[in-house]
């Protein structure tokens, strides 16, 4: 009884000492990992770009469903890639663990390439450009009704992240859904309606 007290002490203690250095190494790993997805999603934007430009303007209804079986897998990919970022960086408060240890709502630069929340935004910013501008794209070259049912699913996966983004950096969400506004126009309204966007 007494050896696994001291062992679960000892664990405690050494948890306790590691925490901050994991904290750090957590936040470093963040900007990699919003790059590594932009990444990601910049490979398969350009192939629905592509995909779309093969298709002449006003296409028919055939053109377009046509076009919409071929963005399918690109699409589908974007919406797993932006899930599975919310998932690892939901489970990560980089911000509050790092304010709750140091005061400080600037972390600790280790190496020089922890990113702050500045630079955490301008990233999430070229991500929703990226996704933004492709689907204007997309709706103007080939219409929203048969884009609507890839749409919607890429859209909640992006207010999901957006959402466990915005407890990092505080009115992300409302930002987001500005620049979402400012590029789609009057669509933008309709599809984050859609999905309860706030």
């Amino acid at each position: 009884m007494k050896a696994g007290i001291f062992f679960s002490f000892f664990a405690l203690a050494a948890s306790a000492f590691a925490t901050p250095i994991i904290a750090e190494r957590q936040l470093e790993s963040q900007a990699t990992q919003i790059d590594q997805l932009t990444d990601l999603v910049r490979q398969h934007t350009a192939n629905m770009n592509a995909t779309a430009a093969s298709y002449p303007d006003n296409p028919s209804l055939a053109q377009q469903n046509d076009a919409a079986k071929k963005l399918k897998p690109d699409f589908d990919a974007i919406t797993a890639a932006l899930s599975a970022a919310t998932t690892t960086l939901s489970k990560r408060e980089f911000w509050t663990e790092i304010v709750a240890r140091t005061g400080d709502s600037n972390p600790p630069s280790g190496g020089g390439s922890a990113c702050d929340k500045d630079c955490l935004t301008i990233k999430i910013k070229i991500l929703v450009f990226e996704i933004a501008y492709t689907l204007k794209f997309l709706i103007v070259k080939l219409g929203l009704a048969c884009l609507l049912p890839l749409i919607t699913p890429l859209i909640i996966a992006l207010s999901g992240l957006i959402k466990a983004l915005d407890k990092v950096v505080a009115g992300l969400l409302f930002l987001v859904g500005g620049l979402l506004s400012a590029i789609l126009g009057g669509l933008a309204g309709g599809i984050l309606g859609l999905i309860g966007w706030h």
